[in-house]
């Protein structure tokens, strides 16, 4: 997938995940969070989380934090 510089990508909610509150808060403030201009809903695989410069997760606890993709 070739993208600009400062897009992100997000699981889409068709696969189950929790649209929780901190979700939501990524989503509506995508500078603050992720220093993003746009983000893309999509099937994330795992050759794309190999491939991806910085994985970061997020929840209410914790906020938005790296995490790293362990085999």
């Amino acid at each position: 997938m070739n993208m600009h510089k400062n897009t992100r990508l997000t699981p889409s909610l068709d696969l189950n995940i929790l649209n929780g509150i901190m979700r939501q808060a990524v989503l509506q403030q995508l500078q603050t969070y992720l220093g993003a201009d746009t983000i893309i809903e999509t099937h994330i695989t795992r050759d794309m989380l190999e491939r991806a410069e910085k994985i970061r997760l997020s929840n209410a606890l914790k906020g938005v934090f790296e995490a790293d993709l362990v085999y």
